[in-house]
């Protein structure tokens, strides 16, 4: 599935913010616990220890299922184009390797521990793989569907169920993202007041964020308005 160019942007969003860490444009596996560390510093105490295993567990299985994406034959590496490759350098030991063509196949050699690292286009091929087929959230990959509660309580760090414009405030504060107007961006999320945001909202707007073709209130999850 091709995504067009607004998809790729909030896809782009979440590698950069969110995921590539240390900035250095490709993902490690210490990036994923750099996420964890920092949601840590940031969530006030919501998450429990079991919250924060169930994201270990949901990292861990999102990182085998980039990897396993990159795979290609052994006898037939596929080389980087100009437009769609991905190449991931490490050494011998150690390292990763990644090849992609506009068909996004990739070679990677290595593993969790040691230095494998994926380029945005493997993320970007990734997704356009899962999303191809997902018509609702129960489409999307265990792992996600697994972390969608965990990000939820990290929002609502009253812990009862629904996140307010102050908690929504403060998420958007501590992960600093570029919202100007919160409670604008929070009138969207409620619909102007019409619609609690709670866990099934929560639901529904990480759908829309990952799935939209064009801006809607998922964006809001982003600190943006449509």
């Amino acid at each position: 599935m091709e995504l067009n160019t607004f998809q790729k942007q909030k896809i782009k969003f979440t590698f950069d913010f969110f995921l590539d860490y240390n900035k250095d444009g490709a993902i490690q596996w210490d990036d994923f616990q750099e996420m964890i560390k920092r949601y840590k510093e940031v969530n006030k105490g919501s998450l429990s220890d079991a919250d924060y295993k169930l994201m270990l567990a949901s990292l861990k299985d999102e990182w085998k299922d980039l990897k396993a994406l990159a795979h290609v034959n052994e006898d037939h590496p596929v080389h980087a184009n100009e437009d769609h490759g991905a190449r991931v350098h490490a050494n011998e030991d150690h390292g990763a390797r990644v090849h992609a063509n506009e068909d996004h196949g990739a070679r990677v050699h290595a593993n969790e521990d040691h230095g494998a690292s994926v380029s945005f286009d493997a993320y970007l091929a990734m997704w356009e793989k899962t999303l191809a087929t997902c018509q609702s959230v129960s489409d999307l990959p265990t792992w996600c569907q697994k972390m969608i509660p965990i990000l939820f309580k990290g929002m609502d760090v009253s812990g009862d169920g629904i996140v307010d414009l102050e908690e929504f405030g403060n998420y958007c504060k501590n992960f600093q993202l570029d919202c100007e107007d919160v409670p604008a961006v929070y009138d969207v999320i409620t619909d102007g007041g019409k619609v609690t945001f709670d866990m099934n909202r929560y639901k529904d707007l990480y759908f829309r964020l990952l799935t939209s073709p064009s801006a809607d209130a998922g964006n809001a999850l982003m600190g943006k308005k449509p």
